[in-house]
């Protein structure tokens, strides 16, 4: 078996906890870089820029460059640039979306004449910004989404997610996103390229079956599943055996044990 070389690590329930680092989680980074292994930081979260998840990340006692961040904010903002240069986008979001897709010299918009419809978690969301995507969305805009994730989880228990928005969205309109954030392996493909990095010697972790795992599935990458989140034990049992991760730990306190006997 090929040894580990990278890592992608999910934030929310694998690492973080609404702004409070998992137990074990800084020793658990400081040891793998320890051992000479690239860390990388791959979530579906769209609520902060690259810049502002390292800023996160450093306040949870989590140390993190921007180059290692891969936040679904900056997976839009990539492949709207890249795909789609020159076209105007209307975003449901937060500001972490927006700057991205600013920085990336994307044009943003505030009306439905707009020819993409960008789509995340925004927590001052209204009845105007549904109504103005829904006219972009019938006038033909493309219906883009960072992620549907139906809740993510914080210190005190959980929050609907980005998947909720995205949800009537679809209901309305009658349309399905391009969904780029995980379980698509847009992410995983991006930050290999950019860092000449190797399928098979990279391994993700997360605390979401239907994302995190499915993910290395979809990516051709080997995953491990954190029982600090979303998921818990008894989820496996209905698992079918391709469904499942091919490690299982009780947090990421207990990644650099398993890496070191790989």
């Amino acid at each position: 078996m090929i040894g580990i070389k990278v890592v992608l690590l999910d934030l929310d329930g694998t690492l973080l906890r609404g702004r409070t680092a998992i137990s074990g989680a800084a020793r658990a980074l400081e040891q793998m870089r320890g051992f000479g292994i690239k860390i990388f930081f791959l979530t579906n979260a769209s609520t902060h820029t690259r810049k502002s998840t390292v800023k996160k990340l450093k306040a949870a006692g989590l140390f993190a460059r921007e180059s290692e961040v891969f936040c679904s904010s900056y997976m839009i903002a990539d492949y709207i640039a890249t795909k789609y240069p020159g076209r105007k986008v209307f975003c449901i979001s937060e500001a972490g979306m927006q700057d991205e897709l600013l920085d990336k010299g994307v044009q943003v918009v505030r009306d439905e004449h707009a020819d993409i419809v960008a789509v995340g978690l925004d927590r001052k969301f209204t009845y105007e910004k549904l109504a103005t995507a829904f006219k972009a969305i019938r006038r033909g805009a493309l219906f883009i989404a960072s992620n549907e994730d139906m809740m993510f989880p914080v210190e005190g228990g959980f929050l609907p997610g980005a998947g909720a928005i995205v949800a009537a969205m679809k209901k309305c309109t009658g349309k399905k996103p391009i969904v780029l954030g995980k379980p698509n392996r847009y992410g995983v493909e991006l930050l290999l390229r950019e860092n000449k990095l190797k399928k098979e010697e990279t391994l993700i972790v997360g605390d979401v079956i239907e994302t995190d795992v499915l993910t290395g599935k979809n990516a051709g990458i080997r995953s491990v599943l954190v029982l600090t989140g979303v998921a818990k034990k008894e989820d496996l049992k209905k698992l079918k055996m391709r469904e499942r991760p091919d490690f299982v730990l009780e947090s990421v306190a207990g990644l650099p044990g398993l890496l070191s006997k790989l």
